[in-house]
């Protein structure tokens, strides 16, 4: 499916100094990559937003039964539960799941609910070679099977046959466990779209979770995911990174077919942005990138000297690739553009991937139990494994909704900064949505900077409009 409307609209703000990603990546110091060389096959009719879908509790209520109970939704990561019989609860709303791994490369999810009076059989992560009832000690096999009921003789309607654990879909991409719970649901691939494709170089399988906080958020999951579909907010909310990261010359793509929808931005580094004085230059870029990529990631590793007649983003490259070696043992041979850049791509309704070196993300966005004015923010950090190694998650944590995540979250360093300065808009954004003029109750989203947003609202309208 694609769609490109009668209107012209600018991409970008750049120079030749401080180019467009395109440009930018036109001239990489190595070949580039096929996902470099894609762009979106779909362009959004800059839909406005009525701001009652941020708050609404009848609306609320629609989405969880027809957008998250129908979509494939990033659950967990194999080595969240890396031994048979670990097991690890999923929570979306109110509703819950749990997901075991029942066999060596085999997973299931079922509902979290006993089938004898609705008890949670998962209430946090674990293991067994059974799934235990803890409140009268029904028992199933971990491929969800009926195992045993205590005084089955006063149960005789419940049999194997029908006893088993309610299932829902599983698929499984690059080391991520999705779920679904539509059992008439397309494939994973489906949804997925361009996403394999795209990141079967940097490899997401070969990668641990080493870093990993969800925040309670003090708006709807759609302000708080909205928050990251562009970079038009640097410039206000973080200012320290405007002479290193092109905001203004950002790049924005979505694919859009049948059953998948997946937008891609893209913020360059080590280049000013448009918005940075006549004094910011390439190689203060580069400086500002590298020191801060050693607050964070590399602590250890010594400062690169830039030399200002040759081209600076290919010797960031090239000290980045050489600190990756120091200190994961590994080669890699990816462009600048993997080395440097902020490319996410996000894969409705909820998950968002990195392809990046630098900022090797995953996020994930959902809704609250009960308040449709909050929702849960979660982040994991994915590094490589060592050669021969394999390591399990560390455990998440729990960021509250007045804490920061600089201080809980130690693992992210100087980015928990940044992740707060993002935190301090959203219940401001919420606040504003709820009391706008009701003459007026609606946003004026960009035509290009946020047509990631355009586009996931015209998809929220086609769910629901569709009937459960």
């Amino acid at each position: 499916m694609s769609s490109r409307p009668n209107r012209e609209i600018q991409r970008g703000y750049g120079s030749e100094d401080r180019p467009l990603t395109r440009v930018l990546w036109s001239r990489d110091s190595r070949p580039q990559i096929d996902a470099m060389k894609q762009v979106g096959n779909y362009e959004p009719h800059h839909l406005q937003v009525d701001f009652k879908r941020y708050y609404d509790p009848d609306y609320y209520a629609k989405e969880l039964d027809r957008l998250w109970r129908k979509q494939w939704l990033f659950a967990a990561r194999e080595e969240d539960i890396p031994n048979v019989g670990d097991r690890v609860p999923y929570e979306v709303g109110p509703m819950s799941f749990f997901i075991v791994r029942s066999g060596s490369n085999e997973f299931k999810a079922f509902y979290n609910s006993c089938l004898h009076r609705g008890t949670a059989l998962c209430s946090r992560a674990g293991t067994g070679s059974t799934i235990r009832c803890p409140y009268h000690g029904w028992e199933w096999k971990i491929d969800g099977s009926l195992k045993h009921i205590p005084s089955h003789w006063d149960f005789t309607e419940v049999r194997p046959q029908n006893g088993a654990l309610r299932e829902v879909k599983v698929g499984l991409w690059g080391g991520f466990i999705f779920i679904n719970a539509d059992p008439d649901c397309a494939p994973l691939e489906d949804a997925l779209s361009v996403v394999p494709e795209h990141f079967k170089e940097f490899r997401p399988e070969d990668r641990y979770t080493a870093g990993r906080f969800r925040k309670l958020v003090g708006a709807n999951w759609k302000i708080a995911q909205e928050a990251f579909m562009e970079s038009y907010h640097v410039l206000a909310t973080h200012p320290l990174a405007v002479p290193f990261n092109g905001d203004s010359q950002a790049q924005y793509d979505i694919w859009r077919s049948e059953r998948g929808h997946v937008g891609r931005q893209i913020t360059p580094s080590a280049v000013p942005s448009m918005h940075a004085g006549p004094e910011a230059n390439r190689v203060a870029a580069a400086d500002a990138y590298a020191m801060t990529m050693k607050m964070w990631h590399y602590p250890d590793a010594e400062l690169p000297k830039i030399n200002p007649d040759k081209d600076v983003r290919a010797q960031i490259g090239d000290w980045h690739r050489a600190v990756q070696k120091q200190a994961y043992g590994r080669e890699v041979n990816a462009p600048d553009a993997v080395m440097l850049d902020s490319t996410l791509y996000f894969v409705f309704p909820q998950s968002t991937f990195w392809l990046s070196e630098s900022l090797p993300f995953t996020y994930a966005f959902t809704p609250h139990p009960t308040d449709p004015k909050q929702s849960y923010f979660e982040v994991r950090m994915l590094l490589p494994r060592k050669r021969g190694e394999h390591q399990p998650s560390v455990p998440v944590i729990e960021v509250g909704l007045d804490e920061k995540i600089e201080d809980r979250a130690k693992a992210f360093g100087y980015l928990g900064l940044i992740f707060d300065q993002d935190m301090v808009n959203m219940p401001l954004v919420q606040k504003g949505a709820v009391s706008a003029d009701p003459q007026r109750r609606h946003t004026a989203l960009g035509n290009y900077q946020e047509m990631i947003i355009q586009h996931w609202h015209e998809v929220m309208d086609q769910c629901m409009s569709e009937r459960t």
